[in-house]
């Protein structure tokens, strides 16, 4: 009996030894909780975390918002177009040829990444390609807005915002000029220099034509958003100036604006317009006929929180003042020269984007496309023709 009640003894003995460790870990864990109390109560804890939540519910709602507002064509970032292939011939030679760094010349080019990006400065350290790796992007440029300036003035923008998004007509839009100070991979829009080398050995310059094929191929079983987006490309190209055949490459590549640029704007499908662009258009009061042309009016100074209203190119409401028109050609002005191009080297700068402010861009959204686009360039033999007819 007493060997019993020996162990029980031991047994309550260790028991409440056990007991007296779990009050003691309890104990503990208690001082701990009541530390962490006074930094965050518990209360405080759900609350920050309803927060989070609230905060994250908000920001999915905000962002799925702008993607449903900005549906204004040049201001949306959903919508590209791809250059599948880029090639730059000059169709007659007669002494021309081409080059994309003053350094190699020749009769055709065909415009990569790799040429005209990454490898680039190798041979032309101070170039400024712009490049669109993601495709191209809306914008709104009406050319150079001084001749001394051998880049394009481009604009982009954010997006819309809106007052009551009941009410899409009260949205506004700020934008800005876009920084061509330095090479760009990812980019909206794409620009580069070429350079010419013209050697009939006359003293007289000869003139630099767009040749028949320079344009955009695209699949004709586009979808009529992709196919009023298409209608909105443009080509631009500037003369920036020239030097004798004397000239080093460094020298050309360096060739600067003597308040001389001259520069043109390209526009392959001015008179086309899908149904889409004519009923988006009709909305704003806007009348667009298929097989007409329609003026664009360009961005050409920064707006801050413009009115959609006053900046849609045709309404009654534009903005004259930060948006002018713009002045383009067609296959059917190809008779007439770009410029002049003297004996020895020129130095030109080439833009490829889709205008935003063109009415076949209004409220347009699309997954995007590829196109192939040309530029050929022909030059008559105006110098060297009337040089031998003076030797004659």
């Amino acid at each position: 009996m007493a060997n019993v009640t020996k162990k029980k003894n031991v047994s309550k003995k260790t028991s409440n030894t056990i007991n007296k460790k779990v009050k003691k870990g309890t104990r503990i864990n208690k001082v701990e909780e009541v530390k962490t109390s006074r930094k965050l109560p518990f209360v405080e804890k759900i609350l920050s975390r309803k927060r989070n939540i609230f905060i994250t519910i908000f920001l999915i709602f905000v962002f799925a918002v702008l993607l449903i507002v900005s549906s204004y064509a040049w201001f949306s970032t959903t919508l590209n177009v791809k250059i599948k292939t880029f090639n730059m011939v000059v169709t007659r030679n007669d002494g021309l040829s081409i080059s994309h760094d003053a350094v190699t010349y020749g009769n055709y080019i065909e415009i990569s990444r790799d040429l005209l990006y990454d490898n680039l400065a190798k041979t032309y350290p101070g170039h400024r390609t712009i490049w669109n790796q993601n495709g191209l992007i809306p914008v709104s440029t009406n050319g150079n807005s001084s001749r001394n300036s051998y880049f394009f003035d481009v604009y982009t923008t954010t997006g819309i915002f809106y007052k009551d998004f009941a009410k899409r007509t009260d949205g506004h839009v700020t934008t800005k000029l876009y920084n061509q100070s330095s090479p760009k991979k990812y980019s909206y829009f794409l620009s580069f220099d070429i350079f010419f080398f013209n050697d009939t050995g006359s003293p007289v310059a000869d003139n630099l034509y767009f040749d028949s094929g320079t344009g955009f191929v695209i699949n004709e079983e586009l979808d009529e958003q992709m196919q009023g987006l298409v209608n909105s490309l443009r080509i631009g190209i500037i003369k920036v100036g020239s030097l004798p055949a004397t000239a080093t490459p460094s020298e050309v590549q360096n060739i600067q604006c003597n308040n001389d640029c001259e520069a043109i704007i390209f526009e392959p499908f001015r008179t086309q317009h899908e149904n889409m662009a004519i009923e988006n258009a009709a909305k704003y009061g806007i009348r667009v006929v298929d097989g007409e042309e329609f003026p664009t009016y360009a961005n050409v100074n920064a707006v801050v929180k413009k009115p959609i209203k006053d900046i849609i190119s045709g309404s009654d409401n534009l903005d004259t003042e930060n948006f002018k028109l713009q002045h383009t050609i067609t296959e059917d002005d190809f008779a007439e020269p770009l410029f002049t191009v003297p004996d020895g080297y020129t130095k030109a700068r080439i833009y490829v984007w889709i205008e935003g402010q063109d009415i076949d861009s209004l409220e347009t959204m699309s997954s995007g496309t590829n196109v192939d686009l040309s530029v050929n360039f022909v030059k008559d033999t105006l110098g060297y023709d009337s040089f031998n007819d003076e030797e004659e």
